[in-house]
């Protein structure tokens, strides 16, 4: 039994076929269907759910006007009816959202019943990429959840922010046009920074049932050690119980103020 400080987060760590959403979405439901007789307070899902890459801003806009979506959605509305079915908190991370002209990264999460609770989003940009206008955290009420997607992971001045906000728990989405060896060696960083469990979050990308780029699912904790790492195409969960800090501390004035000029700032960070 968890004591009253603690939550149970599951991390599903899973291949994801390119171009084909219908098998991804089926596929994650039959993984959850399997947690539904545990108390799990957050499942966390893969990036690139729907199947469509997470493209650069230089994809035609043909193409991009194919295979973008709005968030809501059709796979936001797949995950919705998710949740509800089986009563989980469910954590998607990034799929290509398209906001007018613009192109974001957007992870989300859902809530049973409630539908969609917030989107974290990373700017996509003609020259490189962006973060949003927000701070990217999601608030469970019991616990906060930090979320850095992609390039985000190289900026301490991000994870500045999550730490001044005293989040509990850190889930990364890692770049694959990036070495993802430093990208493991700068979550346990932001680990120690933040003295928190952190999560990078994992899995197979195929493409017509072939892989083509293999991500470990590592949980790191406060300290910088590695909890648990899962390799390989196979389907797994990660069942991860989670400290939750004390949130009566009183945050003093100068700490407010930093946090409020950083969370102006957050745009210019990474441009």
């Amino acid at each position: 039994m968890l004591g009253a400080n603690e939550v149970t987060v599951a991390i599903i760590h899973s291949s994801i076929e390119m171009n084909n959403k219908a098998k991804n979405i089926a596929k994650i439901q039959n993984i959850i269907g399997k947690l539904n007789e545990n108390n799990v307070d957050l499942i966390i899902v893969p990036q690139m759910i729907n199947g469509v890459p997470l493209y650069r801003y230089s994809v035609g806009i043909k193409k991009i006007r194919q295979t973008t979506e709005t968030i809501p959605g059709s796979t936001s509305h797949e995950i919705s009816s998710m949740a509800n079915k089986y009563n989980k908190n469910l954590l998607v991370g990034p799929i290509l959202e398209r906001r007018g002209t613009k192109l974001y990264r957007s992870a989300f999460l859902i809530i049973p019943m409630l539908g969609l609770k917030g989107v974290v989003r990373q700017l996509e940009t003609p020259n490189d990429y962006g973060s949003g206008l927000e701070a990217p955290i999601f608030d469970m009420n019991k616990f906060k959840v930090g979320i850095l997607i992609a390039e985000d992971i190289f900026y301490p001045e991000i994870s500045l922010i999550l730490n001044l906000i005293n989040i509990d728990i850190l889930v990364f989405y890692p770049t694959l046009e990036m070495d993802l060896y430093k990208q493991r060696h700068l979550i346990v960083m932001r680990s120690i920074e933040n003295k928190c469990t952190s999560i990078m979050i994992g899995g197979t990308i195929t493409r017509k049932g072939e892989a083509i780029l293999e991500i470990p699912t590592i949980a790191v904790d406060e300290n910088g050690d590695i909890i648990e790492e899962i390799i390989g195409a196979e389907d797994k969960i990660l069942l991860v119980k989670i400290n939750v800090k004390e949130k009566k501390e009183s945050i003093t004035r100068h700490r407010k103020n930093v946090l409020l000029k950083l969370r102006k700032m957050l745009p210019y960070f990474t441009k």
